[in-house]
């Protein structure tokens, strides 16, 4: 795998890998099994790209990693990432309250349902 990301063009650095054409994307490999915070039980999405399938995070899951990081470790740009993906993709808010709710983060969620609501009335 790592040749095939080589020979287009990434770049490994630590468990990441990045191309520098694109600057907030990145391609990471989760490990078995595949958690966002204390949840398991996380089912992919089958997108096929160029006729190959790939498992890859809904957006809700998606949004659930990026908060997981914003409650546990604070990291505020992972709430951005957060709200990028929710300003392009449809998802699942109430699954996103109710699971930071859950890993005792309320207040980041308010955090961020508040965020894009404020991003949302000005466009």
């Amino acid at each position: 795998m790592d040749e095939t990301l080589f020979s287009i063009g990434f770049k490994k650095e630590g468990r990441f890998y990045k191309h520098p054409y694109c600057k907030h994307l990145f391609i990471e490999f989760a490990s078995f099994p595949v958690s966002i915070g204390d949840e398991i039980n996380i089912t992919p999405d089958l997108v096929e790209v160029n006729g190959t399938f790939i498992k890859i995070f809904s957006p809700t899951d998606c949004i659930r990693d990026r908060l997981a990081s914003y409650i546990h470790f604070k990291a505020r740009d992972c709430l951005d990432q957060a709200i990028m993906v929710a300003q392009k993709h449809p998802f699942n808010l109430e699954k996103i309250k109710k699971w930071c709710i859950k890993e005792g983060g309320g207040k980041e969620f308010d955090d961020f349902a508040n965020k894009l609501k404020n991003i949302q009335g000005q466009s």
